[in-house]
């Protein structure tokens, strides 16, 4: 994956927050923090040559992509800095993350889920990548 198809797959999604944990950087800002030299991090810059980060949850945590493989990454910003021992890999590409996203967000609208509903959120997130769970305690 390179920067136009990670660009031509966001697309309409550029600069909006599909949910809470999910917002899609805008294009400059995706630029602005693939340059190590512009994005003032604590970290591997060499990390950027690998990863592309495209999205944000908007408390300083990251999700970035592999060039090599298109799989999704996820960077905690409580970790100790930006590395590729502090990102939690996924068996996951930005088509599923997308899909992942949507359900957040159609989750997040319930305001008080029953655990009927936590539990269906559960399984419909499982069936596109169990590992993401793993992040947030639903």
């Amino acid at each position: 994956m390179n920067k136009n198809e990670l660009r031509n797959i966001l697309g309409g999604y550029l600069g909006r927050e599909i949910a809470g944990d999910f917002r899609v950087l805008k294009e400059y800002e995706i630029a602005r923090c693939n340059d190590a030299v512009k994005f003032p991090f604590e970290g591997d810059s060499e990390l950027l040559r690998e990863f592309c980060i495209f999205a944000d949850s908007g408390s300083g945590d990251l999700w970035l992509a592999s060039f090599n493989s298109g799989k999704i990454a996820f960077y905690d910003h409580d970790l100790e800095f930006l590395s590729e021992a502090n990102l939690k890999k996924f068996d996951l590409n930005l088509a599923g993350w997308l899909k992942i996203a949507e359900l957040f967000s159609k989750f997040e609208a319930l305001g008080d889920p029953s655990s009927t509903q936590k539990a269906e959120f559960k399984q419909s997130v499982a069936k596109i990548c169990p590992q993401i769970l793993e992040i947030w305690e639903i």
